[in-house]
């Protein structure tokens, strides 16, 4: 069995977990780390997600977020959205297995910015009305990023890693109340503003994914985390056309809608953001958001 302490980097893989054998080291973080293998009970390929505990996060904690994330997949589950397999603990440390998904973060797989657009906007479609259903369900996803999109070799999308998944309600887990990726995070959402948090804040981070897409950098980069919340906060975001000069204009409309400072000003929600690049997949005009009664539709 694998000891129960965070692996050492040059751990000897394969080896045993619980009911599955473990091949290969897909992805380290600082509480967890991501492992390909086999569940032995049907042989099927695998993704297991291992939360370590760490100082700042221990073994209680950790259990809690396993729990929360799982519980989240089960509500949320879609066609896009990575399919929980099993939640359990293995000799007191927690994971997560899903299904193995041979393919690369939306970053990796469109990292050439000769990437035609149809292409990704036909994976950012999708990716947008899984985020609609979530939504639905009255779920925000609150860390949208290029590389918690797995884009598979079938030419699925599939939006990943739930762990800090939040809706009404919630209780805080932990002191810090800023959580998420800064490079593609609301300003909403970089002041703590919990209150404040709508489906309008995940699309503004789909809007980020969009830009650094066609761009191949995000809207907002510096040296420090700090600095990034601090520009997204209160710069406006250079126009996507300033770094691909042969951007289709109408794609810029939308990513500016989508990188709006103030929530009622973008797109309301998911699907209408869907419903707008399918109009320019398709050669349509956008419609963009549309303000009824001072409220973003």
């Amino acid at each position: 069995m694998v000891d129960a302490r965070k692996p050492a980097e040059d751990e000897r893989l394969p080896r045993r977990f619980d009911a599955f054998l473990l091949d290969r080291v897909i992805w380290r973080g600082l509480h967890s780390t991501v492992y390909q293998g086999r569940d032995m009970r049907d042989q099927a390929a695998v993704a297991l997600k291992v939360l370590y505990p760490e100082p700042d996060c221990d073994l209680e904690a950790q259990r809690r977020n396993g729990a929360h994330e799982a519980s989240r997949l089960r509500e949320v589950a879609h066609p896009n959205i990575i399919e929980l397999r099993k939640h359990g603990e293995c000799e007191g440390t927690p994971y997560l297995s899903f299904p193995y998904i041979n393919g690369q973060g939306l970053d990796q797989a469109f990292q050439d910015r000769a990437a035609p657009p149809q292409t990704i906007l036909a994976a950012m479609i999708k990716v947008c009305r899984a985020l609609h259903h979530a939504h639905a369900c009255g779920i925000i996803h609150r860390d949208l990023k290029p590389r918690n999109i797995l884009l598979g070799t079938n030419g699925e999308p599939y939006v990943l890693d739930w762990g800090l998944s939040w809706r009404k309600g919630d209780a805080k887990r932990g002191v810090q109340s800023i959580v998420g990726t800064p490079a593609y995070m609301s300003p909403e959402q970089a002041r703590g503003e919990e209150a404040r948090l709508t489906p309008a804040s995940d699309v503004y981070s789909l809007g980020a994914i969009l830009y650094h897409l066609l761009t191949g950098k995000p809207p907002f980069e510096a040296d420090t985390s700090w600095k990034t919340l601090q520009m997204a906060m209160s710069m406006p975001p250079r126009p996507p056309s300033g770094l691909r000069s042969t951007l289709d204009p109408r794609l810029e409309r939308i990513v500016l809608a989508c990188l709006e400072k103030e929530p009622e000003k973008r797109y309301a929600g998911a699907k209408a953001l869907a419903a707008d690049l399918e109009r320019v997949l398709n050669e349509g005009e956008p419609k963009g958001p549309t303000r009824v009664f001072g409220r973003s539709l």
